[in-house]
This record gives C-alpha cells, sequence and structure tokens, in this order.
C-alpha cells in the first residue's frame, strides 16, 4: 500500500491508533490491565489527534502528492491471545513500528504543524516503548 498523499498518510496513521487502541484493550483484559488500559487511552487520544489534524486547516493538502513511502513497511500482526511475554513482545514492536513510521512520515510531509505533531508522535512511541521494555525485563 503506497502512502501517496498527505490524507493516506493521515488515515494510516488514524488506522495504526485505532489498531494499537484495540491491541491494548484486548491486551488488557489478559493480565497488563494498569499499563495495556493507560496504552489504550493514550492510543484513543492519539488518534483524535490525528482526526482532529487531518480536519483542522490542513484540507487543502490532503491530495498533496508524497514519495517514498509504503504502509507495507509498517504492517505488525498483533494479538492478544498469546501468553504475557509474547504479548510485550508485540506490544514493544508496535511502538518501535509506530514510531519509525511517524518519524519517516514527518520526513516526508511539507506542513510543518503536521511535521511537529508526527515528531511529538514518533517521541511518545519512544517512551511507550521504553515502559513496555521497563517491563517486560522486570518479568
Amino acid at each position: 500500500m503506497d502512502l501517496a498523499t498527505f490524507g493516506a498518510i493521515l488515515s494510516y496513521a488514524m488506522d495504526l491508533e485505532q489498531r494499537a487502541a484495540d491491541f491494548y484493550a484486548a491486551g488488557a483484559k489478559v493480565l497488563l490491565e494498569d499499563l495495556f488500559g493507560d496504552l489504550e487511552r493514550g492510543s484513543k487520544k492519539r488518534f483524535a489527534r490525528m482526526e482532529r489534524t487531518r480536519r483542522e486547516g490542513v484540507a487543502e493538502m490532503i491530495l498533496e502528492p508524497i514519495t517514498g513511502l509504503n504502509g507495507e513497511d509498517y504492517r505488525i500482526a498483533l494479538s492478544a491471545d498469546v501468553d504475557i511475554p509474547v504479548l510485550l513482545e508485540q506490544a514493544i514492536a508496535l511502538e518501535e513500528t509506530a514510531q519509525r513510521f511517524y518519524q519517516d512520515a514527518a520526513e516526508k510531509i511539507p506542513i510543518r504543524e503536521v511535521v511537529r505533531i508526527f515528531q511529538r508522535m514518533a517521541e511518545e512511541n519512544t517512551k511507550r516503548k521504553d515502559r513496555l521494555e521497563t517491563l517486560a525485563l522486570g518479568d
């Protein structure tokens, strides 16, 4: 899936955050209620941020062409129906992948305000990954 327009990148980001929220919600039911519940709420807020970004002031840029991003490079298989160590591995991989997506997309987007938002999202992913790795190392 080639992410060839600004609108496609924002749609992909919204899908990524929705998938993350769904994964963390399912994982919270398994055992990691506090951490995964917090990450789920964070992903929902991030989804709303992407939705707001798409809606506010960038409508004229939705069809702006973008090159060099392919959605398949950021796909990750997620299943909350696994044991805790595998669940943590998937969560860490999700955060690493999302961080890479937001950083790569920030380098391609021609709108300074959106670049800052994507860079902030990438920084948040790094912090979220660090929280997960701390928990994984404690096991």
